[in-house]
C-alpha cells in the first residue's frame, strides 16, 4: 500500500485533492466564513496557507463539485449555484510607489473582468480616486 504525499509547497487546493495529497479538512471553516461574515483580515505567518485556504474558498464558491467530494462541505453546499470571484493579490513583489499600486491593481482587475466577461469602465470620478477604474457587469 503506497502512502499518500505530503503537500509541501502546493498552494492550489485543485492539485492537492487531484493528486491524492494528504488534506486537512478546512470546510467547516469556510462555511462558516461564507455563511456568517461580512469581510474578513486573515493575518497568519508567511508558509501558514492562507493561499491554499483562498484557493479552496475560490473553488468552492466557483461550484467545482467534484473536489469536495468526500469532505464536510460537499452535502452542505448548493454546487448549482456558482459565484462570480475577483481575485488581487498583493503578492507578487514589492509596490515602490503609488502609481506601481495602482498598476497593478488595475491589470488584475482587467485580468478579472476578462475572466468574469466583465467590462471596465473609468467614468466614474469616485471610481477613479480609488484605483482608476470600477467593474460593471456586461
Amino acid at each position: 500500500m503506497s502512502r499518500k504525499k505530503l503537500p509541501i509547497g502546493i498552494q492550489t487546493f485543485a492539485k492537492i485533492r487531484e493528486a491524492d495529497y494528504y488534506y486537512v479538512d478546512k470546510t467547516p471553516f469556510a462555511l462558516k466564513l461564507i455563511e456568517e461574515g461580512t469581510a474578513y483580515f486573515l493575518s497568519r505567518p508567511r508558509r501558514f496557507g492562507k493561499s491554499l485556504f483562498l484557493d479552496t474558498l475560490a473553488e468552492l464558491l466557483a461550484g467545482n463539485e467534484p473536489l469536495f467530494r468526500g469532505l464536510y462541505c460537499h452535502d452542505k453546499w448548493d454546487w448549482s449555484i456558482k459565484y462570480p470571484l475577483i481575485r488581487i493579490s498583493f503578492g507578487g513583489g514589492l509596490a515602490k510607489n503609488l502609481e506601481d499600486l495602482s498598476a497593478s491593481i488595475r491589470f488584475q482587475l482587467h485580468t478579472n473582468a476578462k475572466r468574469l466577461g466583465a467590462a471596465l469602465a473609468d467614468d466614474s470620478k469616485k471610481a477613479r480616486n480609488v484605483v482608476g477604474f470600477a467593474v460593471e457587469t456586461v
